[in-house]
């Protein structure tokens, strides 16, 4: 009785779940583990890299403002990571706009790339196909690169070159991520058929040539290439730095200081805030920019004085800082 029970229920399983729906399933959910894990993979080592990028770039800005600091503690140790990772999303922002940029400028760039390439295909008589093929235009990219434009508008507001340099780097950034892009989709298809069991003469010629290995090379390369180049070359790397510490409350612009004796006595009369209420024993003073502030037991001021400009180290204990958001 028991095994007509369990053939009965075999064949129920059979007509519900036939086999070969069942293999359709079972490589469906493989292949959606294997696009997670990757996924995370990625996002964990994009983190990693934000954060060290980040962590360098803290330590160039204050190398830029002259002054490095000291005293530090393990709350300055938690501030220094909250700078980094401010830098880290900033500039990864930054570069998926440009990135975007110039996808939208992909409905340009392809038809004239194709074009100059059969040109020259025909002269040569060569009919050697490229390695990597140029991305397609996406409409998600359409936002990010409105924000690219507006960036680029701010930007050559302080430096008229931003208004053609930036542009030409998205061109860049978009060539090597559509090296990035392809060298990855050829580097995933060769590794699935290289994880696979069955052995095929395409399975032994990839693992002779080793193009996975260069696949592979070609797209961290590529990937590297479109995080560093912005940095490198975009010419508003100060500015991204600067933004950053805005962020993270380290730089203060058109800030209120107020400050005791006998630091007070090297700031220009022309700053005094008379009209500011002052806590005994304290000076006020308007229109100070805040270079460096919460890393360590000093802050760095920078005003102008006349002519010059100035910048002064006073200890955490002899100021105290106001910002002004409304100005």
């Amino acid at each position: 009785m028991s095994d007509r029970v369990d053939t009965l229920r075999d064949r129920c399983k059979k007509l519900v779940f036939p086999p070969h729906r069942c293999e359709l399933m079972k490589t469906v959910i493989s292949s959606l583990e294997s696009t997670a894990e990757s996924l995370l993979k990625l996002t964990g080592a994009a983190l990693k890299f934000s954060i060290a990028l980040g962590s360098a770039c803290v330590i160039i800005y204050a190398l830029r403002v002259g002054h490095f600091p000291q005293g530090l503690t393990l709350a300055d140790g938690l501030l220094f990571m909250l700078a980094a990772s401010c830098f880290g999303v900033v500039y990864a922002m930054f570069v998926g706009c440009l990135v975007s940029l110039g996808i939208v400028f992909s409905i340009v760039i392809r038809p004239t790339f194709n074009f100059v390439l059969k040109r020259i295909q025909a002269k040569t008589n060569s009919k050697k196909e490229l390695a990597y093929e140029m991305a397609l235009f996406h409409w998600a990219a359409i936002p990010f690169a409105l924000v690219a434009m507006v960036l680029i508008w701010v930007f050559g507001q302080r430096d008229i070159a931003a208004y053609w340099n930036l542009p030409l780097l998205s061109i860049a950034l978009y060539i090597f991520y559509s090296v990035a892009k392809s060298a990855g989709t050829q580097y995933r298809r060769h590794e699935r058929l290289l994880n696979s069991v069955i052995v095929t003469p395409e399975k032994d010629e990839l693992q002779i040539s080793g193009k996975a290995g260069k696949q592979k090379n070609a797209y961290l390369v590529s990937i590297t290439v479109v995080m560093l180049m912005p940095l490198a070359i975009g010419g508003v790397s100060g500015l991204l730095m600067d933004g950053a510490m805005r962020m993270a409350q380290v730089r203060i612009e058109h800030a209120a200081v107020y400050m005791k004796a006998p630091y007070s006595a090297l700031m220009p009369d022309a700053l005094v805030a008379k009209e500011a209420k002052v806590p005994e024993g304290y000076k006020a003073y308007a229109g100070v920019t805040v270079q460096f502030k919460g890393f360590g037991n000093t802050t760095v001021i920078a005003f102008k004085d006349g002519g010059l400009q100035r910048q002064l180290d006073v200890p955490n204990d002899q100021i105290i800082v106001e910002s002004k958001t409304g100005e």
